[in-house]
């Protein structure tokens, strides 16, 4: 009983639930095992020193509880190693963000969706369809900051291009899916940008934007051409993958929108060579597009590029509005 009223007490994580803690308190008395334990004191052991004035062991316990209950109901699980499940479905955050509860809800909203697939890719195209629409959450330019925790996100109904992969990630995870976010500094253009990959058969895979009615397409998006081109020769210009555990090397994440010229405290892998191989698939010139209104915010325009003398039309298109990513442009 004693047991039982201190798992129970109210901490500071925000979405968390008495029913919840009890539920997670029972199930650490009589269903304890050395994997869940070994779970435990690996998130202690690589959690951002930040986190450790406020996380306790309540939301830890409830943690390790629903990592390892998606992991068990997915169909896919036998797909799912030991270390894949610790470093991209146990962690609570995947950039250092707020934590919060975020597994109780997320489980509860997601998982009806893809419990029946039975593959991970087919859950993947699900949930990166659905997500944002189910929690609503568009791309904002005017939201706090850059690395919104979920309900930070969720509260304002906005977020950036990193808030809204934080929400996917945490989305798979939900759902026993091996989840990281990928980012870099972009070396043709200006700014940034933040992706979420999935681990199925063996590999890591991303999404475009949908098109239409279709579902978006792996491995292709508008970011392709600009990732095909990162700087392998500098640190602060290559491909990052997020993660839970230091690597030897000890490479790290770089978060270029807090204007750091150098890594961060996240452990990372690079992953730039898996974006360089798109790179001869190029055309050789690409030119992007943007209309502005009279406030200076992106407007869709139609308009067509016609041939000069001949008359015919080559491409005719619609520029984006402030919905897309800020280096998102209409490409030719």
């Amino acid at each position: 009983r004693l047991r039982l009223r201190r798992q129970m007490r109210r901490q500071v994580i925000p979405g968390g639930s008495r029913k919840t803690y009890l539920w997670v308190a029972i199930a650490a008395i009589v269903g304890g095992t050395a994997q869940a334990e070994d779970s435990y004191a690996f998130l202690v052991r690589h959690m951002p020193e930040k986190d450790r004035v406020v996380v306790d062991e309540d939301f830890l316990r409830e943690t390790v509880v629903l990592a390892e209950e998606a992991r068990r109901t997915a169909p896919w699980r036998a797909e799912i190693t030991d270390e894949l499940f610790r470093e991209y479905i146990l962690p609570y955050s995947s950039i250092g963000e707020d934590p919060d509860a975020w597994r109780p809800e997320f489980r509860k909203r997601f998982w009806p969706l893809v419990k029946d697939c039975r593959t991970i890719g087919e859950a993947a195209a699900i949930l990166n369809a659905k997500v944002f629409e189910i929690l609503d959450v568009r791309y904002d330019t005017r939201r706090d900051k850059a690395d919104q925790s979920p309900f930070h996100s969720m509260r304002l109904h906005m977020a950036s291009c990193t808030g809204l992969t934080i929400l996917q990630v945490d989305a798979f995870r939900a759902c026993g899916i091996p989840a990281r976010l990928a980012g870099c500094n972009w070396t043709p253009i200006p700014g940034n940008h933040s992706w979420l990959e999935y681990y199925e058969n063996g590999a890591w895979h991303f999404f475009g934007d949908p098109e239409g009615d279709a579902p978006a397409p792996v491995d292709r998006s508008w970011f392709t051409a600009y990732a095909a081109c990162a700087d392998a020769s500098e640190p602060r210009t290559r491909i990052y993958a997020t993660r839970w555990s230091p690597k030897v090397d000890g490479t790290r994440f770089w978060l270029t929108w807090r204007g750091e010229d150098r890594p961060s405290d996240v452990p990372a892998d690079d992953v730039t060579a898996s974006y360089r191989r798109f790179r001869a698939a190029l055309s050789d010139i690409r030119v992007g597009f943007v209309a502005r209104d009279a406030e200076g915010r992106r407007t869709p325009r139609r308009f067509r590029l016609v041939e000069s003398g001949s008359g015919k039309v080559v491409f005719a298109g619609e520029t984006y509005d402030e919905r897309h990513d800020m280096n998102d442009h209409l490409v030719v």
